[in-house]
């Protein structure tokens, strides 16, 4: 065998072996993937439930629930514990979608509209936005679709 039929295998064997790695470096990006996207999905579930914890306690379920129904219906104390309350949804919600965006952007929508849903469509998250929307970051705001066209900067 010459030295250039050797060189030519050698050739054939290292596209062989780069084919070989590609095919396995594309199962390993793939199933990392399937796992960032279970580990999210792990997460909002966490997040969601450690976020109503404090739900649970004394009389807050009450509050809660009148403050997202009634919320002109609380007194002060009542009202400060509601705005409490709504910031820990917030802050479990924007901890979710940023987690999650880019893993999977249809789950982070569904966050999205879910979290509308429930909290801000209601009376009292209207009521608990008037309130806090000066408050938040622009980029809270525009994920959740509340800035105007002249505040994003685009228009």
């Amino acid at each position: 065998m010459s030295w250039e039929a050797v060189g030519s295998l050698a050739e054939l064997i290292g596209a062989v072996a780069i084919i070989i790695s590609i095919v396995y470096l594309g199962a390993q990006v793939r199933q990392t993937r399937i796992q960032l996207q279970a580990q999210a999905e792990d997460f909002i579930s966490t997040r969601a439930f450690e976020a109503y914890n404090p739900v649970y306690e004394g009389n807050n379920a009450h509050i809660f629930r009148v403050g997202l129904e009634t919320p002109e219906a609380l007194n002060e104390d009542e009202a400060f514990v509601f705005r409490l309350l709504m910031d820990r949804q917030r802050g479990a919600f924007v901890s979710v979608i940023r987690r999650t965006r880019g893993i999977n952007a249809e789950l982070a929508e569904g966050s999205i509209a879910g979290f509308k849903k429930l909290f801000l469509e209601t009376a009292g998250g209207r009521f608990w936005l008037a309130g806090a929307k000066e408050n938040l970051p622009k980029t809270e705001l525009k994920i959740l679709g509340l800035l105007d066209q002249d505040e994003t900067g685009t228009g």
